[in-house]
């Protein structure tokens, strides 16, 4: 009956701040040793009933957790505070990264290298980064919410206890980690760099920017920038808590690429998006020439483009969430709790 202890003690040290988990499982355990020693099933010699019996007097793991903390009300709990400050830290300094890298090749390509420049760059690392703040503690506290919620069931027996996750069935650190900075430079190249998407030279005595997009059309479709890097912050997130794949895990996965798949597709579809006059910079640039073999196949390139990326992207995802959901069909060992 070793195997439920260890799952029981798991449960209740995960909603403890790291630094006091290693003490409260010491104590824990002596706890039931002691509890299953006055029911005269000491040690090896208890048996699964025994266990279930001192475990459902001890209470669900959320409520014997409460017991060690000095405080219960929070917005953000002992158990995700170390996940919650991680993942801000991450947030916020790819965002000042990744922000910063954009000003300064856009301040030395610039032929307007005023103050106001510099003046920008501090006033939008302010908003973006009060932004990132608002996504991060926002996603936790629901978190939170959600945790706090399923644990109050009052149907809870010992038999529901999530196994230990074994190493073949963690996601490892560097995953979410990825991840992050993923959604950060997608939200940063998408709202504030879309016009360095393209064709770009700055060597020699000829120096250009041929964007691929039209700045201010693709200004209308930044909610959906914004609410796919918000999705992917969340769905990051439950990585870094949870370490494993789950249902509730597969399932934000699947709304994150429904969503980006959703967001692409409105995007892509709208040809005023693209700039109009694409083709005709490339032949100012003398990249190109008119009516030569090259033009006719870069302009047919160029018009299939739109087309051509939904299909991409679609295809990506799906073969994204195939995969995903494979690896937790293959590791599933029942259902898990989103708890704090």
């Amino acid at each position: 009956m070793t195997d439920l202890i260890n799952r029981y003690v798991y449960a209740v040290t995960q909603k403890l701040p790291v630094p006091q988990r290693a003490d409260i499982e010491m104590e824990l355990r002596g706890l039931i040793e002691d509890m299953l020693e006055d029911r005269g099933a000491p040690g090896d010699a208890a048996s699964r009933e025994d266990v279930e019996q001192v475990l459902l007097k001890l209470g669900p793991p959320n409520e014997m957790a409460a017991r060690y903390r000095v405080k219960e009300r929070y917005l953000i709990g002992p158990g995700l505070i170390d996940g919650y400050w991680s993942v801000l830290k991450i947030v916020i300094y790819s965002l000042v990264i990744f922000l910063s890298i954009s000003y300064i090749i856009e301040y030395f390509s610039s032929t307007d290298s005023s103050g106001e420049t510099l003046l920008e760059y501090f006033v939008t690392i302010l908003s973006v980064s009060i932004q990132g703040f608002a996504w991060v503690t926002g996603i936790f506290a629901f978190i939170e919410y959600l945790g706090a919620r399923t644990d109050k069931a009052k149907d809870w027996e010992p038999s529901h206890l999530e196994p230990v996750p074994d190493s073949a069935t963690r996601i490892k650190p560097i995953e979410p980690m990825i991840g992050f900075l993923a959604s950060i430079l997608f939200f940063v190249v998408f709202t504030f760099s879309i016009d360095w998407i393209g064709v770009i030279r700055f060597s020699g005595e000829q120096s250009f920017n041929i964007p691929v997009f039209d700045k201010e059309a693709f200004a209308i479709y930044l909610p959906f920038i914004w609410a796919v890097t918000a999705i992917g912050i969340l769905k990051d997130t439950m990585k870094l808590i949870l370490r494993k794949w789950t249902s509730q895990l597969v399932a934000v996965h699947l709304i994150f690429n429904v969503v980006f798949t959703i967001a692409a597709i409105v995007i892509l579809s709208d040809p005023a998006i693209m700039n109009p006059t694409f083709m005709n910079q490339l032949v100012d640039a003398n990249l190109l020439t008119t009516g030569e073999e090259s033009y006719n196949t870069v302009n047919r390139i160029w018009n299939q483009s739109r087309e051509g990326l939904i299909y991409i992207i679609i295809i990506i995802n799906l073969l994204d969430t195939v995969s995903v959901g494979m690896k937790w069909f293959r590791h599933k060992d029942g259902p898990r709790v989103l708890s704090k």
